[in-house]
């Protein structure tokens, strides 16, 4: 597992999440996208994931997803910067 940041110019952390490489199988998963609500829409939201999916074609990782609820607005977001659904997950809890 990879922490990855971006910075503003001082050195705050803006934004950060975390990458899961598996070359073995090829497989990278990007986690727990987030980004301070003082630098919305500045950039740095959009570096973290940028720098992951190039770290994970780097070594090999040819499969690189993340994942999103359905109906919440990050699903968008992500759809913008080149995502797509290639599937659906389904939870069940006990009433």
């Amino acid at each position: 597992m990879r922490f990855l940041a971006a910075s503003t110019a001082d050195g705050e952390v803006a934004a950060w999440g975390d990458l899961y490489l598996d070359p073995a199988t090829g497989t990278a998963q990007i986690e727990d996208l987030v980004t301070s609500g003082a630098h919305l829409g500045c950039g740095h939201g959009d570096a973290v994931p940028a720098t992951a999916l190039r770290l994970a074609t780097d070594v090999g990782c040819g499969t690189r997803f993340l994942i999103a609820d359905a109906s919440d607005w990050p699903r968008g977001w992500y759809e913008r910067r080149g995502f797509a659904v290639i599937g659906h997950t389904h939870r069940f809890t006990r009433g």
